[in-house]
């Protein structure tokens, strides 16, 4: 480890070194090129500068001592012009130095721009430089006055040599001194972590040893102190004071989330990885309850329930039960894995009689409602509130599910407890709901509410098999009451048969007031004898009744029912409904006071099939 790290570390500073040091030469080559190239350009720019001045001054002829004189100037190896075609044919040749030498002349007249090469090898480096004199009429003097030209043609080239040796020269003795100062420096470098490396090896074997213990879950273990010195003490230090603070910390957490949920050992005692299923868990409870809260009913609860109990807890066999004291229908299913296998949960059930969670495991026969259906059961109710709870009912023909529904019982229970102020939220809603949907002179479910429960009704008819009987009644000569003794004494017979109507059918039934004297009755999971049995039962308690006036006198009234069944007389809930009308319309034409069952030869003719 020791040589590894030092050999990491003078390989970082090495590299780091060559490329300061590659950065620096290729720098000051840049440099020294650049100034080289200023240097013929102004020598370029001086010469132009220096004709120009001798044309217009008509002292051409003293040229060559002029040119003599800028070539002598340091570095420069040798200079030289040449004249375009076009200035040879104006002014002539020229003097020896005015003529080309070689093609580079020639590319720079045609193409009008500068032209530089550096000419290298072992012993020497120049820098070749040839530059365009190039005609303008613009500024003083106008070069048009002289010359047949015209504006941007090349008139000549002005070239030179330089040795650019000593430039090279001083960036590789600059390198050489770059290079033994980082050699050097290495060296301090080296001498520095060797004599540092044994502390600082120990401390790093030391943390490692305790991180290795950590992550096999174990926090006790801490950091060994390796030197005096006192930046090694704040380390040990630092890290051991870190380590108390997460232990106890953890420690805490596990405290609060075991009182929070009900906490379950995964058989590692790795705090960090159970507490990682807790939060988990715990994010995955208040994902549930975010969306539970914009549910609209608690039916959609109960069904994200039921998802949950399959995809999570992996439940296959199950189905849950709310039960509702302020309820007429009695315990209800409002989610099943099942395929008609229960249809109706008993009042009497024992886990909702007892509060308790019922176990075949106790009994096999501890349940008569259960045993009859599973070879092995789980039934655990929850209370939401005073009046509602919620039972989930496990049947399967393993016992080794029903024991593993038992191992989570609790967990079942964290999301009923997140469920439950939304459950008692929306079950008040519901209530306030149905209050808006009740008719307040008799206390009956008005039409509105009949629209919307018809939806509920033909699920569950559908979904467990159920028929429903439904009959719709009539009282016999109302308008006369009315006529007669006035509207008053009409709503008390109205609210006498709405009394009548509620005492005569099953907590399961539901009573509607139709319109006016009109009254509907859905009559959950009957036969024909049963309805025919309520309805002759509604007709005669309601033609007993004595109806009592406020001025002492009393009368009493009759009805005409007529009755339907779905889906066995027709398959679809509003069309029964009709039938059932059609049958109270027989009942009327054939001498009222009687209950009439709907038959196919009540039909007229097709109109009611156009209909639905």
């Amino acid at each position: 480890m020791k040589k590894k790290l030092t050999l990491v570390i003078l390989g970082s500073i090495f590299i780091s070194y060559m490329i300061l040091l590659i950065f620096t030469i290729v720098n000051m080559r840049t440099m020294g090129t650049k100034g080289a190239e200023e240097k013929a350009e102004i020598a370029a720019e001086l010469i132009k500068t220096g004709l120009t001045s001798q044309m217009v001054n008509g002292t051409m002829q003293n040229r060559a001592y002029f040119l003599k004189k800028i070539e002598k100037l340091p570095n420069i190896e040798s200079l030289w012009l040449t004249r375009s075609t076009d200035l040879e044919k104006q002014f002539g040749k020229g003097l020896n130095k005015e003529r080309k030498k070689d093609s580079i002349e020639t590319e720079v007249m045609n193409s009008g721009k500068i032209y530089k090469k550096f000419l290298e090898n072992s012993t020497q480096a120049k820098l070749r430089v040839t530059m365009p004199y190039i005609a303008s009429q613009v500024g003083n003097p106008n070069c048009m006055h002289c010359h047949d030209a015209k504006e941007g043609d090349v008139l000549g080239t002005v070239s030179m040599v330089i040795d650019i040796s000593d430039i090279r020269s001083n960036g590789l003795s600059i390198s050489l001194v770059i290079i033994v100062i980082s050699t050097f420096m290495m060296l301090i470098v080296f001498y520095i972590i060797n004599r540092s490396m044994n502390p600082l090896l120990s401390l790093f074997s030391s943390i490692t040893s305790v991180m290795e213990e950590a992550k096999e879950g174990n926090y006790s273990k801490r950091v060994k102190t390796v030197s005096d010195r006192e930046e090694y003490k704040n380390v040990t230090f630092g890290i051991n004071s870190l380590l108390d603070k997460i232990q106890d910390a953890l420690l805490e957490i596990e405290k609060t989330v075991d009182s929070f949920l009900t906490f379950r050992k995964t058989g590692k005692r790795d705090i960090l990885i159970e507490l990682k299923m807790l939060i988990n868990e715990i994010s995955a409870i208040h994902e549930f309850k975010k969306t539970i809260e914009l549910d609209e009913n608690n039916m959609q609860i109960y069904k994200r329930i039921g998802v949950i109990l399959q995809e999570r807890f992996k439940l296959k066999d199950f189905i849950i039960v709310e039960a509702n004291k302020k309820s007429t229908s009695g315990p209800k299913i409002v989610f099943s894995t099942y395929e008609k296998t229960i249809s109706e949960i008993s009042p009497t059930c024992r886990a909702l009689r007892t509060k308790q969670a019922v176990d075949s495991g106790t009994f096999t026969d501890i349940c008569d409602q259960c045993f009859n259906k599973f070879k092995h059961y789980l039934c655990v109710p929850y209370v939401i509130s005073n009046d509602l709870e919620l039972i989930i009912k496990i049947g399967t023909n393993e016992r080794k599910i029903i024991e593993k529904a038992k191992k989570r019982i609790g967990q079942f229970k964290d999301y009923i407890n997140e469920a439950r102020p939304e459950i008692v939220s929306k079950n008040l809603t519901e209530i306030l709901k149905i209050s808006s949907n009740t008719d307040p002179l008799t206390g009956l479910f008005n039409r509105k509410y009949l629209d919307e429960y018809i939806e509920k009704a033909i699920a569950q008819a559908e979904r467990n098999d159920i028929h429903y009987g439904i009959l719709m009644i009539d009282i016999d000569f109302f308008k006369v009451v009315n006529d007669t003794y006035g509207h008053d004494v009409g709503d008390i017979v109205i609210k006498e048969l709405a009394e009548i109507l509620k005492t005569s059918i099953r907590k399961s039934d539901i009573a509607f007031r139709f319109g006016g004297e009109e009254f509907l009755i859905l009559l959950y999971n009957c036969n024909h004898a049963q309805i025919i049995e309520i309805a002759e039962k509604i007709r005669t308690n309601f033609e007993k009744k004595i109806i009592t006036m406020e001025n002492g006198k009393t009368f009493s009234k009759t009805l005409s029912v007529g009755s339907s069944i779905y889906p066995t007389d027709a398959n679809s809930i509003w069309k029964a409904i009709k039938y059932s009308d059609i049958a109270l319309y027989e009942a009327k034409e054939t001498g009222r006071n009687k209950v009439v069952q709907f038959e196919q030869k009540l039909l007229k003719n097709n109109d009611i099939d156009i209909l639905f």
